[in-house]
């Protein structure tokens, strides 16, 4: 499924969605979208939002649009980029988890029409009910929405993108380097969902279990490695808070892994991203070049 923007970037009052459609090629959720609009669950409040907004099914060459957001999984963007290479939109953003780098994207859709980004969101949706969290304050420590041009330059189009998602109450990043903060990201994100698959995709459960947060710690610095092995810089650089003491670190995420932000921003979306997940492990560690054993990695 392709979006203009996808429920994850949806927000209370959301000025946005005047200025923004979303592109659903068929299926249910086109049906219920056209119907009922975007239905929103706050996960943390319970609060409800109704966001109205068009919809197409059908995305014409010469339908152009100011942005193009594309939020799928790595495991169905292949499906997209046909569609993708024959609209004359100049501004595309990937919305989309790659640890290999946008080569294949700008074969597709040229180079000077890619923006890259990512959201500090995550949710499920439930009978056409959206529940949704997003990433807020000190939630940002961890990872925030981030954009960047693949030349790392602020271009006009950057800022009108930033300040597009600043009207609607978000505090988006900038990064110079995409490629390296995607590549980190997904570091990151490996672990995570291996620990989380021990226990079902419980974030409560992997909470009791120091041994098993304690090895994904370790194995995302095994992982952070590899990165290293690339000349890849871990980005952002707050994501060099892992090597603190493992005592430390695993504390922290004992405590995180027992909230409802654990719940929906990574738990739920294990269950959904299983294949995506498997996807990403198998592109990661095809840049394991170097032949690390990633001993902590494989006993989570």
């Amino acid at each position: 499924m392709v979006r203009v923007l996808s429920e994850a970037f949806l927000r209370e009052k959301l000025p946005i969605a005047d200025m923004m459609l979303r592109y659903s090629p068929g299926g249910n959720r086109y049906d219920e979208i056209q119907k009922n609009g975007v239905i929103l669950k706050n996960s943390l409040t319970n609060e409800l939002l109704n966001v109205k907004v068009p919809v197409i099914n059908v995305l014409e060459e010469e339908d152009i649009y100011e942005y193009i957001i594309i939020t799928v999984q790595k495991t169905q963007i292949d499906g997209v980029l046909p569609v993708i290479q024959k609209n004359k939109s100049k501004n595309i953003v990937f919305v989309v988890n790659n640890p290999l780098g946008y080569d294949h994207w700008i074969d597709c859709i040229g180079y000077e029409r890619m923006l890259i980004g990512f959201p500090a969101a995550g949710g499920e949706n439930k009978n056409g009910v959206v529940h949704y969290f997003i990433g807020t304050g000190i939630n940002k420590l961890f990872q925030s929405t981030t954009f960047g041009e693949l030349n790392g330059q602020y271009s006009q189009r950057l800022k009108g993108l930033i300040k597009l998602f600043k009207k609607s109450g978000f505090s988006p990043s900038v990064s110079k380097n995409m490629d390296w903060w995607q590549k980190t990201h997904v570091a990151v994100i490996l672990p995570i969902a291996k620990a989380l698959y021990r226990y079902n995709s419980d974030n409560y459960e992997l909470s009791k279990s120091n041994e098993t947060l304690k090895n994904m710690v370790l194995a995302t610095r095994e992982c952070f490695q590899i990165l290293k092995d690339n000349h890849v810089k871990i980005t952002p650089k707050k994501l060099y808070f892992y090597y603190l003491p493992v005592c430390l670190i695993r504390r922290i995420w004992q405590i995180i892994m027992r909230t409802k932000i654990a719940e929906y921003a990574m738990a739920k979306h294990t269950i959904v991203a299983k294949d995506e997940i498997k996807r990403l492990e198998e592109e990661y560690m095809s840049l394991n070049t170097k032949g690390n054993k990633l001993e902590h990695y494989f006993k989570i």
